[in-house]
């Protein structure tokens, strides 16, 4: 199957003069990796990539493409922005295609059941995997369907993972797991407080007509 490709411009404006690209919408960026010999300084168009990126993530690999060159990459770092959340550099990564490498892959899970016995919190968004990397997964399907009650959970070791592609992460590590509801106790009342309300609500006895003296006449 072809793999996916993103076009790039060599890149030529260096240093603090790459502020420039960013206002002409141009994201710089460099390709390095075993397979590089020299860092190869790049750019590529802001709303291209940010699509790309969101679309297929950091463990995807894909053909980078510009004048006189083209590498298979991962993504291997983006720097954003602080305040307005737009990518200011990227790193990608050209891996030897004959050797394994670790990836980060994402998460997804499926089928979440409700249920008033607990809450599905996910422990983790992801995992390290290794394998050739052609064969690293662009995400990792997870079935929560039969997590029901608290303390059902899904660990690492748990996972379905491609053929040759084994886990970096333990394998006990927690990915996804039901925890029970906070339920506010019921407030006990303190047994003084019960006898002086039985009290008061008490009624007050009747006077007795023996004890009230006569009236002299």
């Amino acid at each position: 199957m072809a793999r996916l490709e993103l076009n790039a411009q060599r890149r030529t404006i260096l240093g603090k003069k790459v502020a420039q690209l960013r206002r002409n919408g141009q994201v710089p960026g460099i390709v390095y990796g075993p397979v590089v010999s020299d860092t190869v300084p790049v750019s590529v168009d802001l709303r291209e990539f940010v699509k790309f990126f969101q679309t297929h993530g950091h463990s995807t690999l894909f053909d980078l493409r510009w004048d006189g060159g083209e590498q298979a990459v991962f993504i291997r770092e983006v720097q954003n922005d602080a305040i307005r959340r737009e990518p200011l550099h990227v790193d990608f990564y050209a891996p030897n295609l004959r050797v394994p490498t670790r990836a980060q892959v994402p998460l997804i899970f499926h089928n979440p059941v409700t249920t008033s016995a607990g809450v599905l919190t996910e422990v983790r968004t992801e995992v390290e995997v290794e394998a050739l990397p052609e064969e690293i997964p662009a995400q990792i399907d997870v079935d929560v369907a039969h997590l029901e009650l608290p303390g059902d959970l899904i660990r690492v070791e748990d996972l379905e993972l491609p053929a040759n592609v084994t886990a970096v992460t333990d394998g006990n590590e927690v990915i996804v797991q039901i925890e029970a509801v906070y339920q506010e106790p019921e407030a006990v009342e303190a047994p003084e407080a019960a006898a002086e309300r039985v009290a008061e609500g008490a009624p007050r006895p009747e006077a007795n007509p023996a004890a009230v003296p006569a009236t002299e006449e």
